[in-house]
This record gives structure tokens, sequence and C-alpha cells, in this order.
């Protein structure tokens, strides 16, 4: 089995469908959460996903705050009811409906993983292994989290650390929020011998991004250009 895990889409459906191109062979699509929040194009990147029945998702804290009008959110610079409330505006009952979605999603195929935007029980807030992802520091977070292998999210970093007890901890970087132009995301195969776990950049265009943000102009896309691409 090949199976692809996504994070981090951010309404940046031009990330995305990069991604997608490149894992057309994937038999199973997990996305980690924020699938909305930040870019320009929500609609356009819950239709993308709809149509593909091979994903399968957890949900992030942009997802949250777009449904239950939350702040959730690992930093404070600015407010962030105004920019869900427009994203809210953007979508009709189908996608909110979408955006619905459990924590976690567990996956046995005798590698006991989990998948999880930041936490299973808070999909929110900054974590303590932002500024220092640390063995020690993640085997503490994680404590009260049974499996192998654990998948999030949320800090839009890349991240593959190895804990003191041996359980692997994948964070695949972000797709659609960074401005590098690579939409970073992780592709597992199963298919001979060990399982084989390989992270992936897929270049797309970052003006196109932009523009779609001086267009469309969410709240804060000023804010948004500058820190996120």
């Amino acid at each position: 089995m090949k199976l692809a895990v996504l994070s981090d889409i951010h309404a940046n459906p031009w990330a995305l469908r990069s991604v997608l191109e490149e894992i057309d062979e994937a038999d199973r699509i997990i996305v980690l959460g924020d699938i909305v929040g930040i870019g320009p194009e929500p609609r356009d990147v819950i239709d993308i996903l709809m149509r593909d029945d091979r994903v399968e998702k957890v949900m992030g804290n942009h997802d949250h705050n777009t449904l239950y009008g939350t702040e959730l959110g690992p930093i404070d610079i600015v407010p962030r009811g105004p920019h869900h409330e427009w994203v809210r505006s953007r979508l009709n009952g189908t996608h909110l409906d979408y955006l619905k979605g459990p924590m976690v999603i567990n996956s046995s195929n005798g590698m006991e993983m989990v998948f999880m935007h930041r936490h299973p029980d808070d999909c929110g807030s900054k974590v303590p292994y932002f500024d220092s992802p640390t063995p020690g520091v993640l085997d503490s977070f994680y404590t009260d989290v049974e499996g192998s292998i654990l998948f999030f999210g949320h800090t839009h970093v890349p991240l593959d650390v190895t804990g003191r007890t041996g359980r692997r901890y994948i964070n695949p970087g972000a797709v659609g929020a960074q401005n590098r132009g690579l939409a970073s995301y992780v592709l597992l195969d199963t298919d001979r011998g060990p399982i084989s776990i390989e992270r992936k950049e897929a270049p797309y265009d970052v003006r196109s991004v932009v523009e779609g943000l001086e267009h469309e102009r969410p709240p804060y896309h000023r804010f948004i250009i500058s820190h996120f691409f």
C-alpha cells in the first residue's frame, strides 16, 4: 500500500494540486487538518478533496475556528475571528459539513500508526516541541497517546524524530502555508518489506497564492502575505 500524508493545506489549491499530481499512485491520502484558513481559496481546496475518495482527514484548529467560531492557534499577533468569519462566508453547507471530522485516525496495519493535527485532545494551541523538538519533549507531550508512529502537523515544520522508547514522531511539514514554493508531504510504502517513509516536496507557484490573496482580500491578507508567502 502507498499512503500519502499531507498537512496544513491552508486554502492553497495551487500547492495541493502539485502534490496530488505527484501522488497519483497513492492508495490512500490522510490530511492532518488545517484544510482552510490563511490562503485565498478555501472552497476550491475542499472541492478538490471532496472529489478524491482516497482522502481521510482529521480536524485542525483553522477548520475548528471556521466551523465553531473559536480562536484556537499557536500565535496571537492578530485576532482570528474576522478571518475565519470570512472563510465561513466563502463556504456553503456541504463545504462546512466536510470540515467536520475526528481529531485522530488510528491505523493498525501492523504498525500502530496515529494521525492527528496536534494532539487527540487539543487541535489548537502552541506545542512545547515547536522550538525544541527533542525526544524527551516529544515523549512527554504524547505520553498518553498509544502508537508506534505518530504523525501530526500544526507547526508547518518538517520533523522526523525517534523517541527514547523507539517511537517515531513525524511532521510532514505544510502543503500550503510556507514561502519557499515547495509543498511538503510524506509518502509511505508498505509494499516491499519494512515500511518506507520518505518526505517529499512538490514545487508550485507562490505568486499565484499572493495574487489570489490580493484579489480576494481576506482579513489580515497583508499580514498573511508577509508571514507566510
